[in-house]
This record gives structure tokens, C-alpha cells and sequence, in this order.
């Protein structure tokens, strides 16, 4: 599943977000695009829990292209 997160800015808001997607699901793959503002997450858990623990970090995520 695919995510823009606009107001991810830099290193930081990245490992914020991962941080709570690992702390959520800890077998999670990740592929964070900080300059495209986009995270791919690969995970057995829906999508919307996903969503939860960004929005819980401090971010606004929107589902990608």
C-alpha cells in the first residue's frame, strides 16, 4: 500500500513514521521517498490501522497513486 504524506519534510519525519509503522506491524517492509513524499508499506494489516499510526505520529497521510 502506498501513502503521499505531504508534510513529511526530511530524515526525521521519516523515521518518525517509521518508527510507528514498525511499532505497529514489526515485519512491515518499508520504502520511505522523502523528496517524493511517498511511503510504500507491505503488510498483512489494513490499510486504515496504517493510516491510524501516521496520523498518531504527527502526518497527514493520503492513499498514492
Amino acid at each position: 500500500m502506498e501513502f503521499t504524506i505531504p508534510d513529511m519534510a526530511c530524515g526525521g519525519c521519516a523515521n518518525a513514521i517509521s518508527r510507528a509503522v514498525t511499532r505497529l506491524d514489526p515485519a512491515a517492509k518499508l520504502d520511505i521517498d522523502v523528496a517524493l513524499k511517498r511511503v510504500e508499506v507491505v503488510s498483512t494489516l489494513p490499510r486504515q490501522r496504517f493510516i491510524e499510526v501516521i496520523e498518531a505520529a504527527g502526518f497527514h497521510p493520503s492513499p498514492g497513486n
